[in-house]
């Protein structure tokens, strides 16, 4: 099975402080510039792991159950495990081919990632081992590498010890999986490497400026992605993209 791959790239644009007021319009070209730059450097990055992935779930075998005394069917929950794998893919190469925006292309490689992760729960279930755990992604972006296990028993045990003295920035820390990187950033009182969305904003009765916001602070409305960390938790949003959702909030987003 391919090893998990993580975009470690930061993609984060170059671009100074933005203040409604003081937006000109050279200033609006290089977010608009920034923006475009990285999404080429993430359009390749994506392209290049759905492919990966494509090419796995290519050759792999499917995880049939070969136990007789199972009888002529296989387990219905990796044969639903599998089908869900093969439907994130398809959905992912749609998002890479129809993206509008950063979201779009880093829910084309969670995706990817998680049909991975599902095909090879298929192929333990039927073989019945126990499934792998999931990974947890990094909310405030899940391009980064895995959030930290809020579970585990070194994370529990820092938590016991550190309660006396938790303190506003411990609890921050706590509130959303968070990779490393992020975790620290908060914990030292920092804004964390968050992926950016680029949304429109009125700035006046006749002109509208295009923006670069966390991307979990799109309307939903206007993206698929804002509450499920870019199609990292729940299943409906491989069904929800190949029925072409994420194009009609892309649109709506548009016309705003």
């Amino acid at each position: 099975m391919l090893k998990r791959w993580w975009f470690m790239e930061r993609l984060r644009p170059t671009v100074p402080e933005q203040r409604g007021g003081e937006l000109s319009k050279e200033r609006q070209q290089l977010v608009l510039d920034e923006w475009a730059a990285a999404r080429e450097r993430l359009d390749r990055l994506v392209s290049a792991r759905v492919a990966a992935v494509g090419d796995v779930l290519r050759t792999a075998e499917l995880p049939l159950n070969r136990d007789p005394s199972s009888g002529p069917a296989g387990d219905p929950v990796a044969d639903s495990d599998c089908t869900w794998a093969f439907d994130a893919y398809q959905a992912a190469g749609k998002l890479v081919d129809e993206a509008a925006d950063l979201p779009d292309l880093a829910a084309a490689a969670v995706l990817a990632d998680r049909a991975l992760e599902r095909f090879a729960a298929a192929h333990a279930r039927a073989a019945g081992q126990p499934a792998p755990r999931a990974a947890r992604r990094c909310f405030y972006n899940p391009l980064h590498e895995a959030a930290e296990d809020a579970h585990s028993p070194v994370r529990k045990q820092h938590r016991q010890r550190a309660r006396r003295r938790s303190g506003p920035r411990e609890a921050a820390a706590d509130r959303r999986p968070a990779c490393p990187s992020c975790r620290r950033a908060i914990l030292a009182g920092q804004t964390p490497d968050v992926l950016p969305a680029l949304v429109p904003v009125k700035l006046s009765r006749l002109r509208t400026a295009r923006v670069l916001v966390p991307y979990y602070s799109v309307p939903q409305q206007w993206s698929l992605w804002s509450l499920c960390v870019c199609g990292a938790y729940g299943d409906e949003w491989p069904s929800l993209v190949l029925r072409g959702e994420h194009r009609k909030r892309a649109a709506a987003a548009r016309k705003a």
